[in-house]
């Protein structure tokens, strides 16, 4: 005869489906997998396939994931010269910055489903530095497209969005400290007992100490997004106002990035200038080198307070950022008999993100403190179920046991999403304008050069995009006047 159901059968069966639900929903691959093609033909200096490759997925990805998508799109067509189609696609990532903005920022469904699955179910809403470089990058776009005022409108708009970022980072301080404080008090995961765990605070100092040691410049101030804004003033002035505004943006930049002949150059410049001297016939020259870092997993032990565990630690997935090495170090222009002039570092996009990290790692190591600590909760709720309803059955109870593992393991998953079709660093130099306007780049070290036609106008741009160490050169030429 059959063994009469346990009439706590309903209960196990439930929790079983539910921890299968959960996988399921955990299943799809991870941003890094899925970015593996466009990183490779990115690296490669194939801006157009990087850039077919980013449209397809902004018109198939989630919604969870669209802004990114839209970002890589807008990025990777500007490097393949289509400066109208980057257009569109940063106007859809606007669109949904503008969307997501309006949503709370906490869905009770979702944040549910984020606590018991991982951080990549919640929608990537854009980072400060991707709101910030998306305004630039737009920003340039227009400028190459001749819609001057278009372009002004961007740059203050980046300008903005940098004022905005230093108030986010502290709401987002704020709310993870209060998140921490009621989940303790809720009788959930004790976040911040955890962190004073000494084996959890030597491995955070071990992953992440590193990154303090990197220079940082003002919070969420990009540079190049304050010199790409000081050079339209000067370029296009509307009112003496305008120099004296560019004059105080080459100043600041200086300051954020210390002496450096380019911009120390360009200083000079535009004080001579703001006091009644004239701009003469000049080029400018930016470098877009290497690719900013990937975002990686790392595990982490941290401990368990469930106090019928056997094990007290569990390793948990953290974001880890990665630094990529390989990119050309910097150009050389000159026109036919000139000077050699070399770019320089304005902005390093390395330091720019890893502070934005920084400033964003106690909410994410609050976040995943706490979900580790409600799957644990999870898996040990369903394991005292099955023990009660069968105390007698040691094949269920260890196939239980097994099923919570996987769960845990299933669902143990960083959130690695991060724009990648981004630069390492920006550099610039200027040179006056050749009277027969053509230029010559080389990638410094090497005699090859390339011979660029500038337009026929006093004042211009030559904008020059390296993926990679030794990839194919993008260059665009524009007017500034």
């Amino acid at each position: 005869m059959n063994q009469p159901m346990s009439p706590h059968w309903g209960f196990i069966r439930t929790s079983c489906l539910g921890l299968l639900a959960l996988l399921q929903l955990n299943g799809c691959a991870s941003y890094t997998n899925q970015t593996q093609n466009l990183r490779a033909v990115w690296s490669g200096g194939n801006y157009a396939g990087a850039a077919q490759i980013a449209s397809d997925a902004a018109t198939k990805s989630s919604s969870t994931d669209s802004v990114l998508w839209d970002l890589e799109a807008g990025a990777a067509a500007r490097a393949a010269g289509d400066a109208a189609g980057s257009v569109a696609n940063f106007n859809r990532a606007d669109a949904l910055f503008d969307y997501w903005d309006t949503q709370p920022e906490i869905s009770i469904s979702r944040e549910s489903a984020a606590l018991l699955i991982n951080p990549t179910v919640l929608p990537y809403r854009g980072t400060d530095y991707d709101r910030i470089m998306e305004s630039t990058y737009q920003a340039l776009n227009y400028l190459q497209l001749g819609k001057f005022d278009e372009a002004r409108v961007e740059l203050n708009r980046g300008l903005e969005r940098q004022r905005t970022a230093l108030r986010n980072n502290a709401d987002r301080l704020a709310k993870a400290q209060a998140a921490s404080t009621q989940s303790a008090s809720d009788g959930g995961y004790n976040a911040q007992r955890a962190q004073q765990d000494p084996r959890f605070k030597q491995q955070m100092d071990q992953v992440y100490g590193p990154l303090s040691a990197m220079h940082a410049y003002e919070n969420y101030v990009n540079p190049f997004t304050t010199y790409l804004q000081g050079l339209c003033l000067l370029a296009r002035p509307q009112s003496p106002a305008d120099l004296e505004s560019a004059r105080v943006d080459f100043e600041r930049v200086r300051a954020m990035i210390g002496a450096n002949p380019a911009i120390d150059a360009d200083c000079d410049l535009a004080r001579q200038i703001a006091s009644g001297g004239t701009l003469p016939a000049t080029t400018w020259v930016v470098f877009e080198t290497g690719t900013a870092p990937d975002r990686l997993e790392t595990r982490i032990d941290i401990p368990l307070f469930v106090v019928s565990r056997d094990v007290p630690y569990v390793g948990v997935a953290f974001p880890l950022l990665k630094l990529n090495p390989l990119y050309d170090n910097g150009l050389v222009a000159q026109s036919a008999g000139g000077v050699p002039v070399r770019t320089s570092l304005v902005c390093d996009m390395d330091s720019v993100i890893v502070l934005d990290f920084r400033n964003e790692l106690p909410d994410i190591t609050v976040k995943t403190l706490i979900s580790a600590g409600a799957k644990a909760a999870a898996v040990y709720g369903l394991e005292a179920g099955v023990h009660a309803a069968n105390k007698q059955n040691d094949l269920l109870q260890s196939l239980t046991e097994l099923a919570g593992l996987a769960y845990e393991a299933g669902t143990n998953r960083a959130d690695t999403r991060t724009w990648v079709t981004l630069p390492k660093q920006f550099q610039v130099c200027r040179l006056p304008t050749p009277t027969d306007h053509k230029l010559y780049i080389a990638r410094e070290g090497h005699q090859e050069s390339v011979e660029v036609d500038l337009p026929n106008s006093p004042v211009n741009m030559v904008y020059v995009k390296s993926s990679s160490l030794g990839s194919r050169l993008a260059i665009a030429v524009f007017p500034l006047r």
